[in-house]
């Protein structure tokens, strides 16, 4: 009588949809994304996200991920930012993963519009109003519709959260030019400071709900586009009463290490800006945090597919080209001469 009271328990649980244990069986499963940023630069670059034969538009496609994250940068600073180069880019973007593709602003993108060698100067202010509506608004092909569950930041809307199995991702929109508070050119300088001030208050607080939603999750990953690690030791962090001479990075840079190091499990920061394409751990006190300076700007010309792996408690994070399949380099190198041979002739070309 046992034994058949046995195998009708076992029954039922093969038979019977899973609840409370899908959490069992999420928690081993493995996570993939893929990122790209500092790019399209060049012709040649623009041609290889171009649908329906550009080689990274077809490497993405082929992969389906369920998320593509842009990290910002869609054009070369020299290029003036004009609502039809905008409108272009940001098409360009919308067909490289329908759907389901974050995009987060870099300094190319508005802050540096105003730029006296561009043929073509705007208040950046006013660019940073029109990419708002263009991408976050608007949004006409609907970037991130098939992305389950995403959350927009109330009062900030290129902020965003999300979940994928049991890792829990935001985007922070922090752009180069010293997080937007250096050469401020076109706009009114208050105004300007005005809107960083907001900004990195915004990204504090969503730092912070990340943290709290993330409570359950197994990992973290935090995306934006600006290299917070590439600083002057000697500028303080800003505050109301220096706001330019100052590091505008330092406060989010703090905070992020503050939360990883209470967090305990896996968090990955990933963004770009700079050319050192590597992935490591920055900080030997901190050995759950770690760091993807993705691919672009002229150096490393691919997207990364990231995978994490819960069961691999070394290494949660495997980085490798969409392109070359090879992994992520461990030391971060600002050489932009020290490129592979097909970099080298993109980029020369484009001198």
């Amino acid at each position: 009588m046992m034994v058949w009271q046995w195998l009708l328990v076992s029954c039922l649980f093969l038979v019977l949809p899973l609840r409370a244990g899908d959490v069992l069986m999420s928690s081993s499963a493995k996570t993939r994304f893929v990122v790209i940023g500092d790019m399209p630069y060049t012709d040649a670059e623009y041609a290889l996200l171009e649908q329906p034969d550009g080689a990274l538009a077809k490497a993405i496609r082929a992969v389906d991920p369920p998320v593509l994250i842009h990290l910002g940068d869609f054009k070369k600073g020299r290029l003036s930012c004009s609502d039809e180069l905008l409108q272009d880019h940001y098409r360009q973007i919308a067909f490289l993963n329908p759907h389901k593709t974050v995009y987060t602003p870099g300094d190319n993108d508005w802050t540096d519009c105003d730029r006296f060698t561009l043929s073509g100067r705007y208040d950046e202010l006013e660019r940073l109003s029109f990419l708002r509506q263009l991408f976050f608004h608007l949004d006409p092909w609907q970037l991130t519709k098939h992305i389950s569950g995403l959350t927009r930041q109330e009062g900030f809307v290129e902020n965003v959260r999300w979940r994928i199995n049991q890792v829990v991702f935001v985007t922070l929109h922090i752009p180069g030019t010293n997080n937007g508070r250096r050469e401020i050119l076109r706009s009114n300088l208050d105004d300007a400071l005005n809107e960083a001030d907001f900004r990195d208050q915004s990204n504090k607080q969503w730092l912070n709900q990340l943290f709290l939603a993330a409570d359950t999750a197994q990992a973290v990953v935090i995306a934006f586009h600006a290299d917070i690690f590439d600083f002057d030791y000697e500028k303080p962090a800003c505050t109301p009463g220096n706001r330019t001479d100052c590091d505008g990075y330092r406060m989010l840079r703090d905070e992020i290490k503050h939360h990883a190091a209470q967090f305990k499990k896996p968090v990955l920061v990933v963004h770009g800006d700079t050319p050192a394409y590597c992935f490591h751990q920055p900080y030997a006190v901190i050995p759950n945090l770690w760091r993807l300076n993705a691919p672009g700007d002229y150096k490393y010309i691919d997207a990364s597919q990231i995978i994490f792996d819960p069961d691999n408690e070394n290494m949660p994070f495997v980085v490798t080209g969409l392109l070359d399949r090879k992994s992520a380099p461990e030391v971060c190198n600002d050489d932009i001469f020290s490129l592979s041979d097909s970099s080298v002739f993109t980029f020369l070309g484009n001198l």
